[in-house]
């Protein structure tokens, strides 16, 4: 019966994404764009199902999705639960089964898709019963403008699942409006704000409607894990619940979305909070393998990606790395915005040759490599236009006061960052000649400190594999990194100090090279000299090698 079941929802529910795909809002974007409607794939579901349930000590009374859909998530449940032996199908569809979601044209899906579950020998006044039921308990609605745990008729939700719409408030067509980040903002006592993408916001209502033990099983957007925006919401959801299982993976499961997504699963604290010392059940893939338990983690800890390092890559060593300074008692880093991008048009020339410094290179992150600037060697694309050398006319910026004082603040010795990148890739701006173009970070020395000292502590290895092992799924690509320049500031210093010198001696050797041989002769010296600076042992030291050279050499999947 399932896979007929399915075979009928699956042309029904292609029908409905179709038309939603057809529908303009006054946006100018479609319909489902704006609800972020994407239906979650049945292995996905079962495993979260499974993982949600196990070694649940009671069976569940109840369950809700508040995005439900077309119900993948409420037909699984169902019969997970009729699958423990207590109750038949029609009356857990009758009593137990509840659902959400803004969209009509879903609901109507989500109640036949559960209806179907129905045996074929169900009588007709049950059939009328659990259809009635249905009517009114899967229901059209806003999960944020209803109480979700007095919908449940009691004191809220034994499981509670989903797979809530992910909404980037950065893309302009899915921003939320004023008034609703207004509520959002409320709802959550501001754990999620800023740029978190909306999914928070569905978690953190979802484990208000879970009671006491119960569970929240949810498929997040894997940025939720690293997000610097997220932290908020990561954090509402320790104080109170406990992490019972994370997994994510490196693939885009969804066929018509690129999104990469995780999952979480939450247990809501009861009055003696045992769950807190509950080691965390960790997978990693699109098979759901299994990887190493974990402490659970706590609001001191700045992501939750660490819990799963090794799947996404990075050597064990890297993530319990201390040290008792970080780049910032020995450098600034600061990351420039869209008055700097946006106030350079028409000042941007193409110039090979300039005289004096009345016309800086303007560097780009296509520019920056380990080591090297290719500045004159690539076309880079800004605001809009190809340059082969681009340079800024200062002269044409001479009015703006604000502006010409960024470029003086940035026409110093410093270190240039690039970003979305396999690795840590600097350059050192030994003359100040340069300026930055978003989102390059741009880091200089505190005080006194050598700048090739601060260069090699930035380009280390050692920082790539940490980034990696804390900050996986906040990059536009599965193999990126991407780091604010907090991040990167809190990064530990190495603590062996020849070797540090070393370290920096090799990066400026390389930095200074006039051919790609000896270039990659340094750099290799570099990095192992940079793995004894951290104190790492020889099996580590070889760990992290083979990360860094791998990644390097592009033997990642992105």
């Amino acid at each position: 019966m399932s896979a007929r079941v399915k075979t009928v929802s699956n042309s029904r529910v292609t029908a409905h994404l179709a038309r939603l795909d057809a529908t303009a809002l006054s946006s100018g974007v479609t319909q489902r764009k704006a609800q972020g409607s994407h239906y979650t794939p049945s292995a996905l579901v079962e495993f979260v199902v499974r993982e949600t349930l196990h070694e649940l000590a009671v069976e569940p009374r109840n369950v809700l999705d508040p995005s439900c859909g077309n119900g993948n998530f409420l037909v699984a449940a169902a019969v997970a639960i009729v699958a423990l032996g207590e109750r038949t199908m029609a009356e857990v569809l009758e009593r137990a089964v509840f659902g959400v979601d803004i969209d009509s044209g879903a609901i109507e899906l989500c109640r036949a898709e559960l209806l179907a579950l129905l045996p074929t020998d169900t009588l007709p006044t049950t059939r009328t019963r659990v259809k009635r039921a249905l009517a009114s308990h899967i229901r059209c609605a806003d999960a944020f403008t209803i109480d979700l745990r007095a919908f449940s008729g009691s004191d809220g939700f034994d499981l509670v699942l989903g797979n809530p719409p992910f909404l980037n408030q950065l893309a302009t067509a899915t921003a939320a409006t004023r008034a609703r980040a207004a509520l959002i903002a409320r709802l959550t006592d501001g754990a999620v704000r800023r740029y978190a993408d909306l999914a928070a916001a569905f978690l953190h209502v979802a484990l208000a409607a879970t009671r006491a033990h119960g569970r929240l099983g949810c498929v997040m957007p894997q940025s939720y894990l690293a997000s610097s925006d997220a932290k908020g919401a990561r954090d509402a959801a320790l104080a109170r619940a406990s992490l019972r299982l994370v997994w994510s993976c490196r693939e885009t499961l969804f066929a018509d979305a690129s999104v990469r997504v995780c999952a979480v699963v939450l247990e809501r604290d009861g009055v003696n909070n045992a769950a807190k010392d509950r080691v965390v059940r960790c997978a990693f893939g699109a098979d759901f393998q299994p990887s190493p338990s974990c402490q659970q983690p706590t609001t001191n800890d700045p992501t939750w990606s660490h819990l799963l390092a090794e799947g996404f890559g990075a050597p064990a060593c890297v993530a319990s790395l201390h040290s008792r300074a970080t780049l910032d008692s020995i450098a600034f880093a600061t990351a420039d915005f869209r008055d700097q991008y946006y106030g350079l048009r028409g000042a941007i020339v193409d110039r090979e040759h300039a005289v004096d410094a009345t016309h800086p290179k303007l560097l780009t992150t296509k520019h920056i490599e380990l080591a090297e600037s290719i500045w004159g060697c690539v076309d880079a694309k800004i605001l809009g236009a190809i340059f082969r050398h681009p340079r800024v006319d200062r002269a044409t910026l001479a009015g703006e006061l604000k502006l010409s004082a960024w470029i003086a603040s940035r026409l110093v010795p410093k270190i240039l960052v690039a970003t979305q990148t396999r690795v840590i890739e600097a350059f050192v701006d030994e003359e100040g000649g340069a300026l930055p173009l978003v989102p390059l970070l741009t880091v200089t020395a505190r005080n006194s400190a050598d700048i090739w000292m601060v260069a090699a502590a930035v380009a280390s290895p050692i920082i790539a594999a940490r980034a990696v092992a804390l900050y996986s799924g906040s990059a536009m690509s599965a193999g990126a990194i991407k780091l604010s320049a907090k991040q990167l500031l809190a990064m530990p210093l190495p603590s062996v100090e020849p070797a540090w010198r070393e370290s920096a001696r090799e990066f400026e050797a390389a930095s200074r090279a006039t051919d790609h041989a000896t270039r990659e002769q340094h750099l290799r010296s570099f990095a192992c000299a940079s793995c004894l600076a951290h104190a790492l042992n020889e099996r580590d030291i070889t760990a992290v090698m083979t990360f860094w050279n791998d990644r390097r050499a592009g033997k990642i999947k992105q």
